[in-house]
């Protein structure tokens, strides 16, 4: 049932927070500037999308240059550049605000010097810059401030500008020498990577119900205390309202950045960071045919990267290498005992006579092998089943090889940590509440976000603060969400394997299939180092996921409080805290399950519910540490397995049909799907560091099934055709000559992780949890509705929300699939005046079906959250409703016009 409040109305029930007039003022005006026409987003109650064609603009300028010199017969030389001028106008918020854009203006030139030693040996000798140069612009020059899951009034992206020059010598010697092929050759990378970046440079605050008391509960408690009855599937819906009615900044931050010698540059001052590595490579190889139809391939490459490092000396490190702080900590909880051990920052790199981002891996030995077979049997039966010498072939090949990293994660780190050189203060999550400590007013939006409450002055620091009291715990700690990188890492190493066999068969055919594997270990993926303790109590052996799973039974049960009965693992840990909460209970065990019992609190937010008895055991910051709530950083922890086979059929009738037939099926799993780009709690976080393997599952990209057909069939009319070969000049211009030519592609979806908890934290401090399926879901996207679900009640209703230490169901859903048939159409005129002189008429057609299948962009609370207990809860009207864009583009038709000479 749907009940509108007044203004009044919502003064009595916050009457100690109130109503912001300005807040309402703003969000009003915004509601008459863009009205809602978009029910895909928002919750479809107070608030909705605002969708609008936003005009892109693209210039794309190149410019290409080729010389070649032969200095005698036996040396070459050559010079290739490229110089590209690329403006693209990008999206913007609102139809009245300002566009972000890209500029981007690489180029890159190579050298080249080939050299005939003799009938035998040939030296290449190359040279080669190329020089990534680009500057995004962004939308906003002010401090971000905003309604979280209401109205921001900007984008807020930030300008950016890098140019990166990588310079690249090569030199190959290839000698032949009888049946042997030997070639050796070095590699050698220079690479810089300049940055100027403002995405620090302001201040952010924020009306965010999340970082109220109780995660942001209290807001729709006060509802359900003034006499209105609330579903808990509409809680968040009361929450994102009030938040952004109350406009109140619960949540904000003060960013500045140092120079080099400490002192603070001025608010709005890009940071600016010059990044370098050298990267050296030698290899060795042997081509080998022992036999005619036999070729074997032996080789080995050995690479040596330096640590990335910053050239001014604007680099700092953990002291202590955080895989290594990890482990200890991990085995001082296994032991009952907390480690609480500060981290320290130090300054690093050369120019600080210090240490890297990370160690020399000098472990990099890459070898291959790899045969090829042509089999000629005598056997009647082999010979009619292989045919004869080179009509089939059979290959296969090993190889280990090491990936290049660092840039990306120095870059990334510089970015987001706040020790050393830039410095963040940010209010800890439910730091303010609506009655006793009020969070600061929402003045405009050119408030000064420096000069409200818990910002102090900026100091640069190489270690986070941390106060006595929150060290013995008689004060509350910070919850403190920050990233660092691993010292620990090495580089990732892949292990690689295939075996195919091709056949010729009659008419021109070729069939071919392939099997290909891959094992990579030791790749990059950010963890949280000091991921909430998973607390063994040394007395009964349980841990704290076990413990808290059965609470978690007990309350699913709805067992009352009073009929719970003593679990060693609370009493142990917790003696004498029953009764800290309110009265009415006997024992510890009770009075932390009063917290989660539905005759309680009803707190299923299990992080939370570790703050909560944090301080009340037998020991201060039994699960948190007391620098970070949640500390992601960069390591080598993460795995892939890849298996795919792949069948092809070819066939080239003459000059009148070619074609190509390909089906891929495939497996790809793994830990971590993201890239060094992404975000540090992003697709590659591992959510659970103590139970990686829970996240193991298919990869965010794997795609199962892969069709893909070309062809190119030239029309048999006109001169020289098997129709119409007697045709005049005139004619054979219009109806001569055509070509026609295709590309159809299918492919079945991608995965998609089960709904997430909308409201609770189960594992950690930062990331949300997964779902769980109770039951089958039926999972296929509806056209009429746009939804994931036929049924949306009834999926809801299949998922529970994740118990404590869990990650919930990874990459077990899939999207809808994709396919696109393009057609081309063209011709070719000889110029009367000149055989070299040609024009060309070219008509394409892309997506000619027209068929558009949905893109999963719209990924919110509303759309794919779980609410507290979904199994009972009622479900939300936009629930399923993920679908707002298509994968590809709509049809579109282009025409060409082409003179060449």
């Amino acid at each position: 049932r749907l009940v509108t409040v007044t203004t009044a109305q919502l003064n009595s029930i916050y009457s100690i927070a109130g109503i912001n007039p300005i807040a309402v003022g703003v969000l009003g005006s915004a509601a008459s500037r863009y009205v809602s026409n978009d029910s895909s987003l928002g919750d479809g109650i107070n608030t909705g999308g605002f969708r609008f064609n936003s005009p892109t603009v693209v210039n794309e300028n190149t410019h290409i240059a080729k010389f070649d010199f032969n200095i005698n017969d036996k040396q070459t030389l050559f010079f290739r550049g490229n110089y590209q001028s690329d403006v693209n106008k990008d999206v913007s918020a609102f139809p009245d605000t300002p566009a972000t854009g890209l500029w981007s203006h690489p180029y890159g030139f190579a050298v080249g010097h080939i050299w005939t030693i003799n009938n035998n040996m040939v030296n290449n000798f190359r040279y080669g810059l190329t020089r990534q140069a680009f500057s995004t612009q962004g939308d906003s020059s002010a401090n971000n401030i905003s309604f979280r899951f209401v109205y921001s009034p900007l984008l807020f992206s930030r300008t950016l500008s890098r140019v990166t020059p990588i310079q690249n010598f090569t030199d190959d010697l290839t000698w032949i020498k009888g049946n042997h092929t030997i070639q050796i050759g070095g590699n050698v990378r220079i690479i810089r990577n300049k940055r100027e970046d403002l995405s620090g440079a302001f201040d952010t605050a924020v009306t965010n119900p999340s970082f109220y008391q109780a995660s942001g509960r209290i807001l729709d408690q006060a509802v359900t205390a003034a006499g209105y009855t609330v579903p808990s599937s509409q809680r968040t819906t009361i929450q994102n309202a009030a938040s952004a009615l109350i406009g109140r900044f619960s949540d904000y931050s003060g960013n500045f950045t140092f120079d080099i010698d400490g002192s603070i540059l001025p608010p709005g001052t890009s940071t600016n960071r010059n990044f370098a590595t050298e990267e050296y490579d030698v290899y060795g190889q042997d081509i080998w045919k022992p036999f005619s139809n036999l070729t074997l391939t032996l080789g080995l490459r050995y690479g040596l990267s330096r640590p990335v490092y910053e050239q001014n000396g604007f680099q700092v490190v953990p002291t202590e290498r955080l895989g290594d702080f990890f482990d200890r900590r991990v085995a001082s909880a296994a032991r009952g005992i907390p480690l609480n051990d500060l981290i320290d920052f130090e300054l690093a790199g050369p120019k600080n006579k210090g240490q890297g981002f990370y160690s020399m891996d000098r472990n990099n030995f890459q070898p291959r092998v790899a045969a090829a077979w042509s089999p000629n049997f005598d056997n009647r039966f082999l010979k009619a089943l292989f045919g004869k010498q080179n009509d089939s072939v059979i290959r296969g090949g090993f190889a280990i090889t090491n990936d290049y990293f660092g840039q990306q994660l120095a870059v990334s780190f510089d970015g987001l940590s706040t020790i050393g050189f830039t410095s963040q203060t940010a209010i800890s999550a439910n730091t303010y509440n609506i009655t006793t400590n009020l969070a600061p007013r929402f003045t405009g939006f050119g408030q000064n976000v420096r000069s409200l409450p818990g910002i102090p002055a900026p100091v640069q620091r190489f270690s986070t603060e941390v106060s006595p009291g929150c060290l013995n715990g008689s004060e509350e700690c910070p919850q403190r969400i920050e990233s660092s990188l691993d010292g620990t890492i090495i580089s990732p190493t892949n292990y690689s394997w295939n075996v195919s066999y091709g056949r010729q068969l009659p008419k021109g055919m070729y069939f071919e299939a392939t099997y290909t594997g891959r094992k990579a270990r030791n790749l990059l993926a950010a963890r949280d180092v000091n991921a909430l303790n998973n607390l063994v109590d040394p007395r009964s052996g349980v841990d704290w996921y076990t413990a808290a799973g059965i609470l978690h039974d007990l309350r699913a049960r709805n067992t009352p409080v009073s009929a719970v009965g003593p679990i060693p693992y609370f009493e142990n840990l917790f003696p004498g805290i029953a009764g800290t909460f309110g009265g009415g209970t006997t024992n510890s065990t009770q009075e932390v399950y009063r917290l989660v019992a539905r005759d309680g609190f009803d707190i299923l937010d299990w992080t939370f519910v570790q703050l909560l008895i944090d301080d009340l055991g037998t020991v201060p910051n039994l699960f948190f540490h007391p620098q970070y709530a949640a500390f992601s950083s960069f390591s080598s922890v993460a795995k892939s397995d890849y298996h795919g086979g792949a069948f092809s059929l070819r066939q080239r009738l003459g000059e009148t049909l070619s074609y190509d037939l390909n089906y891929t099926f495939s497996k790809s799993l793994d830990n971590a799907s993201g890239l060094q780009t992404g975000a540090s709690y992003g697709s590659q976080f591992i959510l659970n560091p103590l139970r990686p393997n829970d996240n193991y599952a298919a990869s965010d990209f794997d795609i199962r099934h892969v069709v893909n057909a070309n062809f190119l069939f030239q029309l048999p009319l006109g001169k020289g055709r098997k129709f119409l070969s007697d045709l005049n000049p005139i004619a054979d211009i219009f109806l001569g000559g055509w070509q026609l030519n295709g590309i159809y592609r299918w492919n079945s979806g991608l995965p998609l992780s089960t709904p997430f908890d909308a409201a609770q934290w189960a594992t950690n401090w930062n990331v949300q949890s997964n779902g769980t399926r109770i039951k089958n879901v039926d999972a296929k996207a509806v056209r009429s509705t746009q939804n994931l679900f036929k049924d949306p009640a009834v999926a809801f209703a299949s998922f529970r929300n994740a118990r404590p230490g869990e990650t919930g169901e990874r990459n077990t859903l899939r999207l809808p699939g994709y396919s696109a048939l393009d057609l081309g159409l063209g011709k070719s005129f000889r110029m009367p005046w000149s055989e070299e002189h040609k024009l060309q008429l070219r008509f394409e057609v892309f997506n000619v079906l027209n068929y558009q299948h949905f893109e999963a962009g719209n990924i919110s609370r509303a759309s794919f959250g779980l609410p507290q207990d979904p199994e009972l809860s009622v479900v939300n009207p936009e629930f399923g409703k993920i679908f707002n864009g298509i994968q590809g583009d709509p049809r579109f038709v282009q025409f060409g016009l082409r003179y060449s000479f």
